[in-house]
């Protein structure tokens, strides 16, 4: 069973209305006013079986200049358009403008219809199908079939529906998979089961219990009660349906015309990059223009920039960026329609091509060249834009987000092709992207946070770890960032280009140790600070042997810290002592302290270590550090173990 959408168009009192009665045996007309002006105000629906177990949803639309834009809402997410024509009055203007919104929109299938046929004699039907077929030259429609018909006396009407299923056979389904999204048309409330919304279903699937957002709005989801197709209940509704659905909570009073219902949190925009076409005659727009915008039920006043040329004239195409002043919930593809500012006619309209676009002040070759090479419509492009446009490492389900798309729909899309200035990685099951000069300056910064760290630890036995470069190139934890940080660490690890030490990352030519100088300054500081023994000792001196050795004050410092780190000394504030008398107190004093039960003055440790007041009040100090000691007055006792 095929999931389509048929809809009406064509001039006021053409008998569109009555033609789907005819069908159906449904009069779309339900509204009082409608009634009693006779004309066609708000969209319509029913359905027409086809047998065989096919169905089609039918959109009657209104005809009347001044309901346009309930008309284009309306023709939003049809698969096939009955254009129909009085035999009696030919091709009038609404004709004509709803023949450009069915080509602005997309539609690709449909049939000419020529209605109150039994008002017109042989010789008038000729004429008006001679001007039929200079209307419809070079559109979807210059093959479509002209069935004559009479909803007053049945004239054609079989005809009619075998030409409907000839047409459908033709038409591909929209895919059911993908982000589900209906832009609502109607909204009502049903005694005793609350808010049922109705519109075409442009995209996805929704089933029963699932959670839909009103948007764009909050994360406030709904669960759908109930849904319809044709009337009838269904487990689930899908791209191509027309629906209707009772939710569970929802406020109508949060519904503006323009929201959709999603399957997720969707991105709004407010700036769309788009193609357009310009359909009006004797139309020319400038750089900037006011316009008026419709997409699917959305329908706003915009400002309208140029961004590949100064103006544009009828038949002409150009690339335009759209500023609009309500957010709107759009993808990539979706059709949009333009009227001039006071909404007398309807000027062009075209595609969408980026919702998350640059803002294109003064453009540049370069720019419009991208924009340009979106219009192509392949995914793969428009993902590699995006990934572009971040100017940092991303992620599949990232660039899913900001285009409106899912995660899965990325994923097929960068699996058929990618573009050269991309890399995908997959680390833990997510797909990472990246541009091939992202990737390079990352690689620079590395290394260069490598040779730097080396630079300023001279004496350190190992390379830089990886949050050391992390924090060198201001990385934030757990991002793509990071994750393509250390999968250009393994690659240049792999080409022989870094090497690892220890989970540390060193020059390939890097031994990673000290050189011959450096273990003599070494040696001499740490030489004399053994010789010293129980003698603290002096920085005056340690700087004098550095100066001989032609080492500056900031070496003698690292020196140290080295010491210190490798555990051949102990430092305390300015203060250090040589390890192995350290650690030879220790052990005195704790057999002296578990034997006597009693505490020790700093000049009882002075006589039992042998040094002098100076070097115990050091030592003293370090056990009380290491928690070894507890001082209480001029006492020092062991602390008590936990």
């Amino acid at each position: 069973m095929k999931h389509l959408i048929m809809g009406t168009a064509g001039h006021v009192d053409h008998g569109k209305t009555a033609l789907v009665k005819a069908l159906t045996g449904f009069d779309c007309d339900t509204h009082k006013e409608e009634q009693q002006r006779g004309i066609t105000i708000h969209l319509g629906f029913t359905h027409l079986d086809l047998g065989g177990g096919n169905t089609v949803g039918i959109v009657d639309m209104p005809g009347h200049r001044d309901f346009i834009h309930t008309m284009v809402g309306g023709a939003s997410g049809i698969d096939l358009v009955l254009l129909v024509i009085a035999a009696d009055e030919g091709i009038m203007p609404q004709t004509r403008e709803h023949l450009n919104i069915m080509r602005i929109l997309g539609v690709r299938h449909g049939i000419i219809v020529l209605t109150k046929s039994d008002l017109a004699d042989e010789e008038l039907r000729e004429i008006v199908k001679e001007d039929i077929a200079a209307l419809v030259q070079g559109t979807f429609l210059e093959t479509a079939p002209v069935v004559p018909a009479s909803a007053r006396t049945g004239e054609g009407l079989e005809i009619l529906k075998d030409a409907i299923r000839a047409t459908i056979e033709r038409i591909q389904p929209r895919p059911a998979d993908g982000v589900f999204r209906l832009f609502i048309d109607r909204l009502f409330t049903v005694a005793g089961h609350g808010t049922v919304a109705t519109g075409s279903v442009i995209g996805g699937t929704a089933r029963t219990g699932d959670t839909l957002y009103l948007l764009p709005g909050g994360d406030e989801g709904f669960r759908v009660r109930r849904l319809e197709r044709h009337g009838a209940e269904v487990p689930e509704v899908v791209a191509g349906d027309r629906a209707s659905l009772n939710l569970v909570g929802f406020d109508r009073e949060r519904f503006r015309r323009g929201m959709v219902l999603a399957d997720r949190p969707l991105r709004a925009t407010i700036l769309i990059d788009a193609e357009l076409e310009l359909y009006e005659q004797g139309v020319t727009l400038g750089r900037w223009s006011q316009v008026i915008f419709h997409v699917g039920t959305y329908e706003r006043q915009a400002r309208m920039h140029l961004i590949d040329r100064d103006a544009v004239t009828t038949g002409e195409r150009a690339l335009v960026q759209l500023h609009l002043p309500e957010p709107v919930i759009l993808q990539h593809g979706d059709r949009f329609v333009i009227r001039n500012s006071s909404d007398e006619w309807t000027l062009g309209g075209g595609m969408v091509v980026d919702i998350a676009p640059l803002h294109h002040r003064r453009p540049k070759d370069a720019a419009v060249a991208a924009v340009g090479k979106l219009t192509a419509g392949k995914l793969a492009d428009l993902i590699a834009e995006q990934v572009r446009k971040f100017h940092r490492a991303t992620t599949a389900a990232e660039v899913a987000d900001t285009l409106n798309l899912t995660v899965e729909k990325v994923r097929d899309g960068l699996a058929k092709r990618i573009a050269d200035d991309i890399v995908k990685l997959e680390e833990k099951g997510e797909l990472l992207l990246y541009t091939e000069e992202g990737m390079e300056n990352l690689r620079k910064g590395a290394l260069k946070a490598i040779q730097q760290f080396r630079r300023d630890n001279p004496l350190a036995v190992r390379g830089a770890n990886f949050d050391e470069i992390r924090g060198a190139l201001r990385m934030d934890r757990d991002t793509a960032g990071e994750s393509f940080l250390r999968a250009v660490l393994r690659r240049q690890v792999e080409k022989g280009k870094l090497k690892e030490k220890e989970k540390t990352y060193l020059p390939p030519h890097d031994p990673g140790d000290i050189d011959d100088t450096l273990r003599g300054h070494i040696e001499a500081i740490g030489g004399y600070i053994r010789e010293c023994g129980m003698q603290v000792p002096l920085m005056s001196v340690m700087k004098e042997l550095a100066a001989k050795r032609r080492m500056g004050d900031k070496e003698l410092v690292q020196v140290l810290l080295h010491l210190v780190a490798t555990g051949a000394i102990c430092r305390m504030g300015d203060e250090v002592i040589d390890r192995a008398v350290v650690d030879a107190c220790r052990a005195k004093l704790t057999a002296h302290l578990e034997k006597s039960g009693e505490g020790i003055t700093v000049a009882g440790f002075r006589d039992l270590t042998g040094g002098n007041r100076k070097s115990s009040l050091l030592l003293l100090a370090i056990f009380d550090n290491e928690k070894l000691t507890r001082r209480e007055g001029d006492l020092r006792f062991l602390a008590k173990k936990n």
